[in-house]
């Protein structure tokens, strides 16, 4: 009898080993992320790591060209994009982004089905990217401005860019045909400033703020109900009322250009997007950004 419920117990285990395994389809996190207790008033979370513990999806969907296959990765034990698998399968093809996958919860990916339109998804072992083109290269987030700020006035962003003097917009959205009516920002422009409108453009006093170029670095974006303000590495470049309306435009978010309009993209580099729909508060502000220099090396 004894050896009987011995043998069962085996069995049990081995089945129950093989259930874990069957479903484990990334690899296993570590005990927390930054993002644990910073999902309130959150938009979305991108990343080429993993942000939040409970998250279990993929990060990245890419398409090979040289057969047009598309996969998606998980991440490594070093929490970022599994390079080394990448590597394996697109077997010396370039790789595009078809899926940046949210993290949130909220199922906000940032897409780009066209492939022509798809940025390059670049292996560098310690920090991955993708790169816009500067003709056509997007991601969408199909979700109204409205909606991932606090009805066109409120809002935080959170980038980990190599920024570049191109005359684009990074990223946000503007009114069709309305050029003044946007959310949007700008790294860097040809003159090596970096501008963020959020909100009827442009209120010059506090918009812009000279930056560095050809670099990698953590920059922030931060819209009060008064108050903006860009920072860069946790350092304030520029802050001041925003003393011009607020955005009325209804369409959706969009990376590597401002969705609404059809020129002007950018050829930055990106490795991390996280946007909140309110100022979400000094302390939090400061963790994020923190993190983010320190954890990809900026």
């Amino acid at each position: 009898m004894q050896k009987l419920l011995l043998y069962i117990g085996l069995l049990s285990s081995v089945l129950s080993f093989g259930q874990i395994a069957s479903y484990n389809q990334f690899p296993t996190k570590h005990p927390s992320h930054i993002l644990d207790e910073k999902l309130d008033d959150i938009s979305f979370a991108l990343s080429l790591r993993v942000l939040e513990s409970d998250y279990n999806g993929p990060l990245i969907r890419l398409r090979r060209d040289s057969d047009n296959a598309e996969q998606d990765f998980g991440w490594a034990d070093n929490d970022i994009v599994d390079v080394i698998a990448i590597d394996t399968w697109r077997a010396g093809a370039n790789v595009y982004v078809v899926t940046w996958y949210d993290q949130s919860g909220l199922g906000r990916d940032a897409v780009q089905n066209t492939a022509a339109f798809q940025p390059q998804f670049i292996t560098d072992p310690a920090r991955p990217y993708f790169v816009g083109d500067g003709a056509n290269d997007r991601l969408d987030i199909n979700t109204s401005i409205q909606i991932l700020t606090n009805a066109g006035v409120d809002g935080s962003v959170f980038t980990v860019v190599y920024s570049t003097s191109n005359q684009n917009f990074s990223s946000g959205t503007r009114q069709p045909g309305v050029n003044t009516n946007r959310w949007s920002i700008h790294i860097n422009w040809t003159n090596n400033r970096v501008y963020f409108d959020s909100g009827i453009c442009c209120d010059e006093s506090v918009r812009f703020a000279p930056n560095v170029n050809n670099q990698w670095q953590q920059l922030s974006f931060i819209r009060g109900t008064i108050v903006q303000t860009i920072r860069r590495g946790g350092t304030i470049l520029r802050t001041g009322n925003y003393t011009n309306g607020r955005c009325t435009a209804t369409n959706n978010f969009g990376i590597l250009y401002s969705n609404g309009n059809a020129s002007q993209f950018a050829t930055n580099r990106y490795t991390e997007f996280i946007m909140y729909r309110m100022d979400i508060g000094t302390t939090n502000i400061t963790e994020i950004e923190e993190d983010q220099i320190g954890f990809w090396g900026l």
